[in-house]
């Protein structure tokens, strides 16, 4: 593949990314892609044929960051280590791909009409692992009791608040754009509530080490 074609696909889904983002999948037109892009149109429908081929790849590229994600949670047998390492990196996520969590996290209130089968079965296929994940923890003792299933669901909601919270974190904090120590202060925060809901017990004992860093 070219260096040139390289730079304008990635042009082309950057552009893509902030359109979508912006005006949702139904309203966003190719030729402002293109023109967000500084490309001619023609070279959109050269590199991915349609508009909805062009929606894969962008919902692709934020699902990618998630696998990665998860992997993280389950790379350690300390669920204390797994998840502050889960919660963490999908915070990351939406603080470095804020225009594709925009567009993920629309498609998903939408009811993932659009999502493209690759992204759903890679999405059914980790959440499951990582349900599985949790639920061999709290078997093993390690975690509280609880459901896994909804334990995932809430660090999900927790996390993915922070895709759409500009507007609302500018009026508590009174920064239109969230700083990188937002972001950081969210994931401690978001860690200490799950870590002390569900291994409590331990919580006293490494709550200085966990969050000194």
């Amino acid at each position: 593949m070219s260096a040139i074609r390289v730079r304008n696909e990635q042009l082309i889904l950057a552009a893509a990314s902030e359109e979508f983002a912006a005006n949702g999948f139904d309203a966003t037109q190719t030729r402002d892609i293109a023109a967000r892009a500084g490309v001619p149109k023609a070279n959109l429908y050269y590199y991915f044929q349609t508009k909805e081929n062009l929606y894969s790849k962008v919902l692709l590229g934020f699902v990618e960051p998630l696998l990665e994600a998860s992997a993280a949670l389950r790379e350690s047998d300390d669920p204390l280590i797994g998840l502050r390492a889960y919660i963490a990196a999908r915070i990351r996520i939406a603080r470095e791909h804020p225009a594709i969590a925009r567009v993920f996290s629309g498609e998903l209130l939408l009811g993932g009409r659009q999502l493209p089968d690759e992204c759903r079965d890679l999405l059914h296929a980790e959440a499951r692992r990582n349900v599985e994940c949790l639920r061999s923890w709290i078997e093993r003792g390690l975690l509280a009791p609880v459901d896994p299933e909804h334990l995932m669901l809430f660090i999900w909601s927790a996390t993915r608040t922070y895709t759409n919270i500009g507007w609302q974190m500018g009026c508590i904090t009174g920064r239109a754009v969230p700083q990188d120590e937002d972001y950081q202060t969210a994931a401690q925060t978001i860690t200490r509530m799950v870590l002390e809901g569900v291994v409590a017990p331990r919580v006293g004992e490494i709550c200085g080490v966990l969050f000194a860093t």
